[in-house]
C-alpha cells in the first residue's frame, strides 16, 4: 500500500500548496508519474471505471504533471508525451499502455534534470533491520506482513511488503521518499529525522523483505545508480523478463544492490565517497561566493570527513602522496576562508584538488584484481604494523639490555590486548555501529595524544638515567618508582596506546576495501603476510640489538621516542583539525606528513613548543651532570 499511502502524502501538499525544500517541481512531477504507473488499474479497468474516486486523482494528477511541463524546461518531445498521457487518461485506456507511458516520461524527466535517485552512501541493512525493529515493526509486523499491533483497525491498513502485486510497482527510491515525507492524516508518520544514510538504507530493507526465500537467479548486472528508481516491473519491461524466472533475477538484482560483492565488482565506495567530496567542494565554493562562509566551511569540512577520509587506505595504496597533498590543499582553503579571500585565490587552492580527485575517478588503477586487493591490503598493514613495532622494538631492546626482562610481560600483553579488544572492535563496527568520518579521525586524534604524552614520559625517564654504570640497576628501580604499586602499568599502557591506534585505522581502511569489491581471501593473505614480516623483522631486531653498545642504544632510543612523541602530538592535533574541533591557520609552507607536520601554524607552535621543553631541559640535565662532575674532582 505504499504507493497508496504516497498518492495522498503528495495529493496534501499540492493542494495546500506547501514548499518542500527537498522537492523541487520536476522531482514532484517523478513521484506523480510513479504513482501514475503504479495506481492506474486500481481506477480504471478495460476501458470504464473502476472507482470514480480513484480516476479523479488520477486526472488530478496528469495535470498536475501537464502544468509542470509547461512551467519548466520541458522540451516539445517530453511536453507532448505529457498530453498523450493526460488523454490517454481521459480515454481509459489500458493500464499496460498507461504504465509504460508514465515510467518512460518518468526516466526522460530524471535524465534530463539529472535528479539523484540513488544513495550516496553505502546501505547498512543490519541498521536498517534496527530502525525497522524500532519505528515500523508496531503497524507492519516483525516480518513486515503488516500485521503489527498498533496497525490494527488503521486506515489505509499498513504495507504487506510481501504483496508481491503491490511491491513491483515500487522503487527503492519511492519507498526512500515515502519514508521521508510520511503520510498526513494516517499512521504513516514522516522520519526526516533520520539520516539520509538511514532512510536509504530502510528503504531498501522494506524492499526486499519479499525476496528473503527467492533462489536468486544470475545474470543481470545493474548498478545501483540505474535500480534505484526502477521499480520491479521497470526492470522486467526493460530487460524482458520472462515471468517465470523474473523473480529470482530481481532478487539477485536487489541483493547484489544491497550488499556489494566481495568478490569482483565495480568500485562503488570509491567512487561513491570521492563523487561526495567532489560535489561538496563544488557547493563549497558556491556558498562563499553566496556570502555563506560558515556553510562553506562546514560543507569543505564533511567533503573530506564523508568523502576522501573513509577511502584514505585505499588511496594511500596507490597514490602515496595524493592524501598528504589534498590534506594540505583542503587546510590551507579552509584557513582561507574566513580572510575576505577573494574567488579567484580560493578556486587557485580547491580547483587542483577537484582535478586530482576526477582523475582517480577516471583511472583504471582501482580494479578489484586478486593482486591489486593482495597488495591493497600488505601495504596498508605494513605501515601501519611498523608503526607501532617500531615502539615495542624498542622498549623490548632496553629490557633485554638491561636485564630488565620482567617488564616484557607488560609490553606482550600490552599489544596483545590491542589486537584482541581490536578485533572486537571490528566485529561491533561491522555489526552495529556506523563510523563517521569525523569520528574515526577524532578517535584516531586523541589516541595520538595519549601515546605522545606517554612517550614524552617514558623519554623523559630515559633521559634522566644515561649513566651506563647505573643503567642496569636504575631501569627497575627507576620504572619501579615512577609506576608506584602498578609496576608495568606505565609500559603496558604506552604498548596497548600506540598499538591499538594503529589496529584502529587498520581496520577502517580494510572495511572500505571488502565494501570496494575487493576479494576477502586476498585482504586477508595481505594482512596476514604484513603481520608475519613486520613479526619476523620486529623479532630479529630485538635479538640482535643485543650487540649494540648500552649507551649508544640508550640514547638513540631517548632521540627516537622523543621524536616519536613529538610527531603523535603533531598528528593528533592535526586529525582533530581536520574534524573542526581545532583551529587552523595555513601558511605556504612544505608539509611532513611522516613528521605529524601539516603546514598549519597550530602544530607548528605545538611541536615547536615540544621541541624547546625537549633541547632545554636536556641542556639543563647536561649542566647539571658537568656541574657534579666537576664537584667530585
Amino acid at each position: 500500500m505504499i504507493s497508496k499511502l504516497l498518492t495522498i502524502c503528495f495529493l496534501f501538499f499540492i493542494t495546500s500548496n506547501t514548499a518542500l525544500a527537498s522537492i523541487n517541481e520536476n522531482e514532484l512531477a517523478v513521484h506523480l508519474l510513479s504513482y501514475l504507473a503504479q495506481d492506474y488499474g486500481e481506477a480504471v479497468e478495460n476501458g470504464k471505471i473502476k472507482s470514480k474516486e480513484e480516476y479523479q486523482e488520477q486526472l488530478d494528477f496528469s495535470n498536475e504533471v501537464v502544468r509542470i511541463s509547461s512551467e519548466n524546461k520541458y522540451d516539445d518531445g517530453l511536453k507532448s508525451d505529457v498530453l498523450s498521457l493526460n488523454r490517454g487518461i481521459l480515454d481509459k485506456k489500458s493500464v499496460k499502455e498507461i504504465s509504460s507511458l508514465a515510467n518512460s516520461i518518468k526516466s526522460k524527466i530524471l535524465r534530463k534534470f539529472k535528479l539523484l535517485t540513488y544513495p550516496k552512501n553505502p546501505l547498512d541493512l543490519v541498521r536498517a533491520q534496527e530502525l525497522f525493529n524500532k519505528n515500523c515493526m508496531s503497524c507492519h509486523g516483525q516480518n513486515g506482513y503488516g500485521d503489527g499491533i498498533d496497525g490494527v483497525g488503521l486506515e489505509p491498513s499498513p504495507t504487506n511488503f510481501h504483496d508481491l502485486d503491490r511491491m513491483q510497482n515500487v522503487s527503492p527510491y519511492g519507498a526512500f521518499n515515502t519514508i521521508t515525507l510520511g503520510v498526513n492524516g494516517t499512521g504513516m508518520a514522516g522520519h526526516d529525522y533520520l539520516s539520509e544514510e538511514d532512510r536509504w538504507s530502510l528503504a531498501y530493507y522494506v524492499t526486499t523483505f519479499r525476496f528473503k526465500n527467492v533462489k536468486k537467479i544470475e545474470g543481470i548486472k545493474l548498478d545501483i545508480k540505474e535500480s534505484a528508481a526502477l521499480s520491479d516491473n521497470e526492470i522486467k519491461e526493460k530487460f524482458g523478463l520472462d515471468e517465470k524466472k523474473s523473480l529470482g533475477v530481481l532478487a539477485s538484482i536487489r541483493d547484489h544492490n544491497s550488499n556489494p560483492p566481495s568478490s569482483g565488482g565495480s568500485n562503488n565506495q570509491l567512487e561513491i565517497h570521492l563523487s561526495k567530496a567532489i560535489k561538496d567542494l563544488k557547493n563549497s565554493i558556491n556558498l562563499y561566493k553566496a556570502g555563506k562562509v560558515k556553510e562553506a566551511r562546514n560543507l569543505s569540512l564533511e567533503a573530506y570527513l564523508q568523502g576522501i577520509e573513509p577511502v584514505e587506505g585505499i588511496l594511500k595504496s596507490n597514490h602515496g602522496t595524493l592524501v598528504s597533498e589534498i590534506e594540505a590543499s583542503l587546510t590551507k582553503y579552509r584557513s582561507l576562508l574566513g580572510k575576505n579571500t577573494t574567488e579567484k585565490e580560493l578556486t587557485s587552492v580547491l580547483n587542483p584538488v577537484i582535478s586530482k580527485l576526477e582523475v582517480v575517478l577516471d583511472s583504471k588503477s582501482y580494479e578489484n584484481s586478486q593482486k591489486s586487493s593482495f597488495l591493497m591490503s600488505f601495504g596498508i598493514v605494513l605501515r601501519e604494523a611498523f608503526e607501532a613495532g617500531l615502539i615495542i622494538f624498542l622498549l623490548l631492546s632496553l629490557t633485554r639490555k638491561s636485564n630488565a626482562t620482567v617488564f616484557n610481560k607488560h609490553i606482550h600483553s600490552g599489544w596483545i590486548s590491542s589486537l584482541f579488544f581490536g578485533g572486537i572492535l571490528y566485529f561491533v563496527l561491522s555489526q552495529t555501529i556506523k563510523v563517521t568520518g569525523e569520528i574515526a579521525e577524532s578517535l584516531e586524534g586523541y589516541t595520538a595524544l595519549i601515546a605522545s604524552g606517554l612517550l614524552f614520559y617514558v623519554g623523559y625517564w630515559m633521559h634522566k638515567n644515561t649513566d651506563v654504570k647505573k643503567l642496569t640497576d636504575s631501569l627497575v628501580s627507576a620504572v619501579d618508582k615512577s609506576m608506584g604499586s602498578g609496576k608495568g602499568i606505565t609500559l603496558f599502557l604506552i604498548t596497548f596506546v600506540a598499538t591499538f591506534r594503529e589496529i584502529f585505522e587498520t581496520i577502517l581502511f580494510l572495511k572500505i576495501l571488502i565494501l570496494d569489491g575487493h576479494q576477502k581471501l586476498f585482504i586477508g593473505a595481505g594482512a596476514i603476510s604484513a603481520i608475519l614480516l613486520t613479526f619476523v623483522v620486529i623479532a630479529m631486531a630485538v635479538k640482535y640489538s643485543i650487540k649494540l653498545n648500552l649507551s649508544l642504544l640508550f640514547k638513540a632510543s631517548t632521540v627516537l621516542i622523543l621524536s616519536l612523541s613529538t610527531i603523535f602530538l603533531g598528528k593528533g592535533i592535526g586529525a582533530l583539525q581536520k574534524t573542526g574541533a581545532f583551529a587552523q591557520t595555513s601558511f605556504d609552507s612544505f608539509s611532513l606528513p611522516a613528521l605529524g607536520f601539516n603546514s598549519t601554524i597550530e602544530v607548528l607552535i605545538a611541536q615547536a613548543g615540544m621541541i624547546i621543553v625537549i633541547l632545554a631541559y636536556s641542556i639543563g640535565n647536561i649542566s647539571r651532570k658537568k656541574q657534579l662532575t666537576e664537584d667530585s674532582l
